[in-house]
């Protein structure tokens, strides 16, 4: 929801900045694959649960049960265009379509005004 805080939103984007840590690499198009890559959504999920080396394959399912704000939160997307989708639909889509880094989409997440550019230096699936 536009304008609404949520202290949920704030947490999502530091578990995304931990799980960005643990695998470097970015990736498109799924949530983890090999040892050292994952999307947004997948390095949320890493940010709170600790997952095998070789995380491919793996879906994160549990991750709303501890972030409500994932699915009943619908936003419009910050990357000007006109989708307004639930929150983990417009983290795979800023992640996939347009190629935000997962640092620009926490940064976004937390209410902190994005840098410029912050498209990602990620590895295509």
């Amino acid at each position: 929801m536009i304008g609404f805080d949520r202290g949920d939103e704030r947490a999502l984007a530091g578990a995304i900045l931990d799980g960005a840590a643990k695998r470097p690499n970015q990736l498109f198009g799924a949530y983890f694959e090999g040892t050292a890559q994952s999307d947004a959504l997948g390095a949320a999920y890493e940010g709170v649960y600790r997952l095998p080396v070789d995380a491919t394959g793996i879906r994160p399912k549990g991750i709303y049960k501890i972030f409500e704000c994932l699915d009943d939160s619908v936003r419009r997307c910050p990357a000007e265009c006109p989708k307004r989708l639930l929150l983990d639909s417009l983290l795979i889509h800023l992640n996939d379509d347009h190629q935000w880094s997962r640092e620009r989409i926490a940064v976004w997440l937390a209410g902190v005004a994005a840098p410029a550019g912050g498209r990602a230096g990620g590895v295509r699936s």
